[in-house]
């Protein structure tokens, strides 16, 4: 199984990028998966910037657009086009970089939506297809990513995820399967592996007890990593795997998990 291995800039979320950058490198991390949200923003206004710094660095780069305040599912219209058009520009953006795959979220229920789940649905899809369509002029690699369990999420569970992805109108786009919103959600997370393996292009991998989403480090919740590595080797998974936790701690100690185990 061929692995890239890389760690998110959400370790960083408070920091310049420049830092993360920066510590990646002293790190021997080749690959870094870009929040572009807070101090990592890559909008209209910081995008040459940005363009500027990654040129003194050697990363390949994925990107997570972003999420704060984003919902492309919103009943409220106004919301929802700036939703989109935040995704929109991400696909722009991450083209102008250089980078490889633009993981997005898939919005969520509000008050009066999470009791009319098929207007959510409508919604969504249309907002997929207006963002899938937007793509092909692009060809940037982009992966809806699976949400954790919470009465306003969407897009949980295998079924949820393949109801999209399998819609021939929605072919732009692809999976980023995020092991510990998984976890939350009481799934078998090989099973899922297995559902997904044709679409499935990018990880998120991070711990937690099945409660929370509390992005733990590898080993130190309950999430079954050797079930999980054996159904990827199953599939014969060649995508990126991030690292993606609060602390820089964190994530050298799951590198070390993973070497250890011999996932790597």
């Amino acid at each position: 199984m061929n692995k890239k291995l890389g760690f998110s800039s959400l370790a960083f979320y408070e920091d310049p990028l420049e830092s993360a950058l920066s510590w990646g490198e002293n790190n021997n991390f080749k690959l870094l998966e870009i929040v572009a949200e807070n101090n990592h923003v890559i909008d209209e206004d910081s995008l040459s910037k940005v363009k500027d710094l990654l040129t003194s660095y050697s990363f390949e780069y994925t990107v997570h657009s972003p999420f704060s305040d984003i919902n492309i599912s919103s009943l409220n219209k106004s919301i929802r086009k700036e939703s989109i058009r935040q995704v929109k520009y991400s696909i722009f953006a991450i083209n102008e970089i250089g980078g490889k795959v633009l993981t997005f979220h898939p919005g969520r229920h509000s008050a009066a939506t999470s009791k009319s789940k098929e207007n959510t649905k409508k919604i969504l899809f249309n907002s997929l297809k207006e963002i899938s369509d937007y793509n092909k002029d692009y060809g940037v690699t982009i992966a809806l990513e699976n949400m954790p369990d919470t009465f306003i999420t969407t897009m949980k569970v295998s079924q949820e995820v393949l109801e999209v992805l399998e819609n021939k109108q929605l072919s732009e786009i692809k999976h980023t399967m995020d092991v510990g919103h998984l976890e939350t959600n009481n799934v078998d997370i090989g099973e899922y592996i297995h559902d997904l393996r044709k679409f499935l292009i990018h990880i998120h991998l991070h711990d937690n007890f099945g409660e929370f989403d509390n992005h733990l480090p590898l080993g130190e919740g309950n999430i079954n990593f050797p079930k999980i590595f054996k159904a990827l080797k199953d599939i014969n998974y060649t995508g990126r795997i991030i690292l993606e936790m609060t602390k820089t701690e964190d994530i050298i100690n799951s590198r070390k998990y993973l070497i250890e185990k011999n996932y790597l």
